[in-house]
């Protein structure tokens, strides 16, 4: 849907909608007056996205908290997220870059697709309004809010580990780890020195937070 936009955009006014594609650096680069980077279209764009998932998750979660909703809505907006979304629509093959910043691999740095995708859903809501700008973008996001909820992966386990021991006043984990010969870590957890759940990763935080994840799940 979203890529037909684009198509419909470029249509009906190219030169106004290559707004949303021009990299500042293509500007510093260039004395047109008439050229102009897609910055100002970022900065709306970062606001109605924000609000989108804000007014989603407040009307169809009236079962979780405030901290809870802002945990969900920063996993859906973080800039790895939305560079993720701009990448898998190909929105890096339309940037219109400067030459310093094209060699700099700049149609994949994870700052410019996020930013373009800002401005893209900016334009959207200037030209087809909130109401439909909101459709494309949750068709594009529920299936992860789903997911973060239904496995609660939005929360850091090892936070919310010390959490628990606290309220029930239980001596905080201790982690210990080691590095198999794959190369990757494991982590045995220990409370009130037994030990409670191992985890493996690939990084040792990443162990450190399975462990924890177990641990919280036996609780």
């Amino acid at each position: 849907m979203i890529e037909h936009l684009i198509d419909k955009f470029f249509k009906i006014d190219e030169h106004k909608f290559k707004i949303v594609f021009t990299h500042s650096s293509f500007i510093n680069e260039n004395s047109n007056k008439d050229l102009e980077s897609n910055e100002r279209l970022e900065y709306l764009g970062d606001s109605v996205i924000s609000y989108i998932i804000s007014n989603y998750l407040y009307e169809n979660y009236s079962n979780l908290s405030e901290g809870d909703l802002s945990k969900i809505r920063s996993e859906i907006i973080n800039q790895n997220s939305l560079a993720e979304i701009a990448t898998n629509l190909n929105l890096g093959d339309h940037l219109i870059l400067g030459k310093g910043e094209e060699n700099n691999k700049g149609r994949l740095k994870k700052s410019n697709l996020c930013n373009l995708f800002e401005a893209l859903l900016g334009y959207f809501s200037l030209n087809i309004g909130i109401e439909e700008t909101s459709k494309l973008l949750l068709d594009l996001v529920t299936d992860k809010i789903t997911y973060l909820i239904n496995e609660k992966a939005y929360f850091d386990p090892k936070s919310k580990l010390q959490e628990k021991l606290q309220e029930e006043n239980i001596s905080l984990p201790i982690y210990k780890s080691e590095q198999l010969e794959n190369g990757k870590f494991k982590i045995n957890l220990f409370i009130n020195n037994i030990l409670y759940a191992t985890g493996t990763g690939n990084r040792k935080i990443d162990a450190e937070k399975q462990a924890a994840k177990i641990a919280l799940n036996k609780f």
